[in-house]
């Protein structure tokens, strides 16, 4: 007895290694069911998406448009309800439009990629005027630089976390939660999905988690005491139907939606040639008058170019990201920590660099 418990089992490791790699298999796959999942949610006939702007948000069904929700002039919650009554407690898919998102493009160095969630983190206070605890964000890679060199270009696209959770919190007011939120870096561009962690200001539905999960749980020990193979296997076997099944749909929304990015392309390269960067005047007015209402303007100061703001807003991040969006200036930060005052308003003080005009 003593010499068979010492003895080492001869089939434990091999066992391991194939429940490593059938753990690894399991996780693409779910990756790839969700998120045929979510695009066909998307574009489906009886999908409701969201359009959240600034002022308006757009509802649709299946791509047809079936209401306008004005948030200046209305309450949003009960707008919500009355427009979709079928719906409620059922997910949506929300999109936020890019003038509420923040974009870049950056260069990683080759064989970063292991590491590329932890150089983001730090690449985000670089490139963006928030750090990384106040935004949501996404990537995706966008190609090789040329030249042979290995670097990578990653496409960044940011939410402040203030937008997103209020969106969420104004949905579950009305008996809704997202199901997913997409985001993109400029009009016609193929979406992004915020992670997991952004519908955390949604409530859900505690009980019925509660029992999902017992249920979930007590359908793991069945199956671990059965046979850890058969149920492996018989998860895979579902997964590869649920593929096979969502994928003619999902090749006909990805078709589709490759025709509207071209469109959007064409209508963004006309844009571009008619736009040009105002002089400094021009700059000027238009930093007054992008400030939102509500806000207040104590001091401006212009330095060669750089110029710093002082004043109060009900949100400094609305101020920071309505300048990121203007095409004449640039490196916006925050000179110092954002304070609240009394009345209820944000102090903020932001530094940013004035763009030179086109000759």
């Amino acid at each position: 007895m003593t010499i068979a418990a010492n003895r080492p089992l001869k089939g434990a490791r091999p066992r391991a290694v194939i429940g490593r790699a059938l753990g690894w298999w399991l996780g693409e796959l779910r990756g790839l069911r969700d998120d045929l999942r979510r695009y066909v949610a998307m574009r489906g006939k009886h999908s409701v998406t969201i359009e959240t702007g600034e002022r308006y948000w757009l509802l649709r069904r299946g791509g047809r448009p079936i209401g306008q929700i004005d948030l200046n002039t209305s309450d949003t919650a009960q707008s919500l309800r009355f427009a979709l009554p079928d719906d409620a407690h059922r997910p949506v898919i929300v999109e936020i439009p890019p003038e509420r998102t923040l974009a870049k493009t950056i260069v990683i160095p080759p064989g970063a990629k292991g590491q590329l969630d932890q150089i983001l983190g730090y690449e985000i206070a670089r490139h963006f005027p928030f750090p990384a605890e106040r935004v949501y964000f996404q990537h995706r890679s966008v190609g090789q630089v040329e030249g042979g060199s290995g670097a990578a270009m990653v496409e960044i696209v940011a939410v402040p976390r203030e937008i997103v959770d209020g969106i969420c919190i104004a949905l579950g007011e009305a008996g809704l939660r997202p199901a997913a939120i997409a985001v993109a870096a400029h009009p016609g561009a193929k979406p992004l999905f915020l992670p997991a962690a952004a519908l955390g200001a949604a409530p859900f539905d505690t009980a019925s988690t509660t029992r999902l999960l017992g249920f979930a749980a007590a359908l793991a020990v069945v199956a671990a005491v059965a046979s850890w193979p058969l149920a492996q296997q018989a998860q895979l076997n579902s997964i590869d139907r649920e593929i096979a099944a969502l994928k003619p749909r999902a090749e006909v929304a990805l078709r589709a939606g490759e025709t509207e990015r071209r469109v959007g392309e064409r209508s963004a390269a006309i844009i571009a040639l008619s736009a040009d960067r105002p002089p400094l005047v021009a700059a000027l007015d238009m930093l007054s008058r992008d400030l939102p209402d509500g806000a207040w303007l104590l001091s401006l100061s212009i330095t060669g170019h750089d110029v710093v703001l002082d004043g109060l807003a009900p949100s400094a991040a609305t101020i920071a990201l309505t300048l990121e969006k203007a095409h004449h200036v640039s490196d916006i930060v925050f000179r110092s920590p954002i304070t609240r005052e009394a009345s209820g308003l944000e102090h903020f003080q932001l530094g940013a660099t004035l763009v030179e005009a086109k000759p």
